[in-house]
């Protein structure tokens, strides 16, 4: 099974990070870029990358929640994203936002108490202007994916052990 994960605004892939040691071990190919998100260039390559992988699944936190909508709509790849900066960001990516399958499965996964992204906003875009199918969970935590949050929601999503 092969999997993308794109970090958030804030955030870099840390080989050691138990998250990216979790996904190594457990994915036959796995896609974990370091992303500059002020690149303009950067959602191309992404969408490309992701593109030729042709991954199970995406999964993305934060603005990589964003981009990982985005990119799963386009190419029909299923999604399970973190507290998706579907709106109020901060900073305003180059993308294509121009939506693509109506058939895409989501995962959508909301810290109780995030302080950074509005559950309730994210999830009324979603209902009213977002594509495919979305299922909705909570977990107790802010932004910041707890490990274990992390891990079990892989896990269901994909149904690996």
């Amino acid at each position: 099974m092969k999997i993308a994960y794109l970090h958030g605004l804030e955030s870099s892939i840390d080989p050691k990070d138990p998250k990216i040691i979790f996904l190594n071990d457990n994915f036959d190919e796995v896609y974990t870029p370091s992303i500059n998100y002020k690149d303009t260039s950067t959602f191309s390559r992404l969408l490309n990358d992701i593109s030729r992988m042709k991954p199970d699944i995406i999964v993305g936190s934060s603005m990589g929640g964003y981009i990982s909508y985005l990119i799963g709509s386009k190419l029909s790849i299923p999604t399970l994203l973190f507290n998706p900066a579907v709106v109020g960001r901060t900073f305003e990516p180059n993308t294509d936002a121009s939506i693509g399958s109506t058939g895409t499965k989501n995962s959508v996964y909301f810290g109780k108490s995030d302080k950074i992204i509005d559950r309730y906003a994210v999830k009324k875009y979603l209902e009213t202007e977002g594509v495919g199918t979305f299922n909705y969970s909570k977990y107790d935590g802010g932004h910041r994916v707890p490990t274990d949050v992390f891990i079990d929601a892989i896990k269901k999503t994909t149904g690996i052990n």
